[in-house]
């Protein structure tokens, strides 16, 4: 085996050293690319499971407006695999609405801002015949030298609340005119009527001929909670009856209809008011009882004459 000199030694130990550095600075580099390429492979597993499970239609376009990457969600309402996205246009896979969606996009591209929650309506290949509305966002996508890159698409289908927001909108017009309409006939009507909205009878309004011929203050409850008390009180025969007794009441309470019953009204100066009042229930869409309106016109006098004796 040759004999390495002390003198050669000396004159390859710089070298080695030089190859040692040499060596070490491509270790941590490959090292760096290492972790650079593990941080990459993290950064996608997460944007794959982004994709996958956010509730929410999620696409990637360049600047042509093609697609880099899309998740199901999106891809199903499209009509198409995601697949099959990848690389064309929006004109390509959704003609209908990519006209609109195209004009939004461009916006974006130009003045580097976001457009959140712009709506709008059409069709898909998925259901070409079904219009639906879709709530849309649509953020700037830049790398780090602030160079755009295109643009990320977040899709929401809200086709079913519009739906409903309609429903309920035609409900409440459709309650409000059965409220005008109850109004004017508690108004025009020539007979008195009461109307409890609640099977308590908390919440009881009374018509103008009711609160004249009552001597009621107008608006003025005439259950026991009106201010000073009832200034009435109403009898069947000699029999002066509870609250919960009347008529109005009963209906309420117990989802009676009450006929033709006389009653005779004694207020505070003896003065009587003999009346014949019907009652029925009000009944919600599933039946059940939710008040009552009675209404009573002043008796006939071979009534009144009846009673009296």
């Amino acid at each position: 085996m040759p004999v390495v000199s002390a003198e050669l030694l000396l004159l390859l130990m710089p070298l080695a050293a030089v190859i040692a550095v040499v060596l070490g600075r491509q270790q941590e580099r490959l090292a760096d690319a290492g972790r650079q390429s593990m941080d990459m492979r993290r950064a996608m597993l997460t944007l794959e499971a982004a994709l996958a499970h956010v509730p929410v239609g999620l696409a990637v376009l360049d600047l042509d407006l093609r697609y880099l990457r899309i998740n199901r969600l999106l891809a199903d309402i499209n009509g198409l695999p995601p697949e099959d996205h990848v690389g064309k246009s929006i004109h390509d896979v959704v003609p209908e609405i990519a006209a609109a969606a195209e004009i939004r996009i461009r916006q974006v591209m130009a003045t580097g801002r976001p457009i959140v929650g712009s709506v709008f309506e059409g069709a898909t290949p998925a259901q070409p015949h079904v219009r639906r509305v879709w709530r849309e966002s649509l953020h700037p996508v830049f790398d780090g030298a602030e160079t755009l890159l295109g643009v990320t698409v977040i899709v929401e289908e809200i086709t079913e609340q519009r739906r409903l927001a309609g429903a309920l909108q035609d409900s409440q017009r459709r309650e409000q005119r059965r409220t005008s309409e109850l109004e004017g006939l508690m108004q025009a009507a020539p007979a008195a009527l009461f109307l409890a909205s609640d099977r308590e009878c908390r919440r009881v309004k009374a018509n103008p001929v009711a609160e004249r011929l009552l001597r009621l203050r107008r608006g003025e409850n005439p259950g026991p909670d009106a201010p000073g008390g009832r200034a009435f009180a109403v009898y069947a025969g000699a029999t002066l009856l509870a609250l919960d007794q009347l008529p109005l009441q009963r209906a309420a309470a117990s989802g009676e209809e009450i006929r033709g019953e006389t009653l005779t009204v004694r207020f505070a100066d003896d003065e009587r008011l003999h009346v014949v009042i019907n009652a029925v229930p009000l009944r919600d869409e599933t039946g059940a009882v939710v008040g009552a309106v009675a209404g009573f016109v002043e008796a006939p006098a071979h009534a009144k004459a009846e009673i009296d004796a």
